[in-house]
């Protein structure tokens, strides 16, 4: 079987899986993953940290990224930009204007502030032990990480439901591994970097 194809089903497996995923457990994820974050990891102020808006039945970040700016870190959010499969950062603040974008996300208006970040937060459907992950198909992230990696040290961070973890996810040359997967269970990540 084709990778494409096998990667067409994961997606199917995936989406099912967290559409399964009921509002209670949710909330408690959204909880926990704030709270795994900041018992792994202290970014420091100086840092710039891309999130993403939650869409779809994504793991709901804004507990964290409202402590994340709480802790004086810049933030950051993602915006497609038509001629690039390099995604554009715009800094957010709490009062930032937030307008419609591509694939039905939040995005940042055009007078926000363009930062680029040096941790990133990965949206995804499905990961594995590896760091491994796959998304919607569109490849952003994957030709965005791998830009700034060429760049700059980044640190790459992959959140997720626990229920989305796989035996393996098929991978490409083109598919970037991230430094560590953040659940509302675990941590996987590989040897300290920060």
């Amino acid at each position: 079987m084709k990778i494409q194809e096998l990667k067409k089903r994961l997606r199917e497996k995936a989406t099912l899986n967290r559409g399964e995923i009921s509002n209670e457990v949710a909330a408690e994820a959204a909880d926990a993953i704030a709270a795994r974050f900041f018992g792994t990891w202290a970014p420091g102020r100086s840092k710039v940290i891309a999130v993403y808006w939650p869409i779809k039945s994504e793991i709901n970040i804004r507990l964290l990224i409202e402590k994340l700016y709480r802790a004086g870190c810049d933030i950051v959010l993602p915006e497609v930009v038509a001629s690039s499969k390099v995604l554009l950062f715009r800094k957010w603040t709490p009062e930032a204007q937030m307008t419609k974008g591509s694939y039905k996300t939040s995005v940042l208006t055009a007078n926000a502030a363009v930062m680029e970040p040096d941790w990133i937060l990965v949206p995804l459907l499905a990961f594995d032990s590896e760091r491994f992950r796959l998304g919607y198909g569109g490849g952003y992230y994957d030709a965005t990480l791998s830009h700034l990696a060429k760049k700059k040290e980044i640190f790459t961070i992959g959140v997720a439901y626990d229920v989305q973890e796989f035996d393996a996810v098929p991978k490409e040359s083109s598919d970037f591994q991230l430094d560590a997967i953040l659940t509302e269970k675990k941590v996987i990540q590989k040897e300290e970097k920060y």
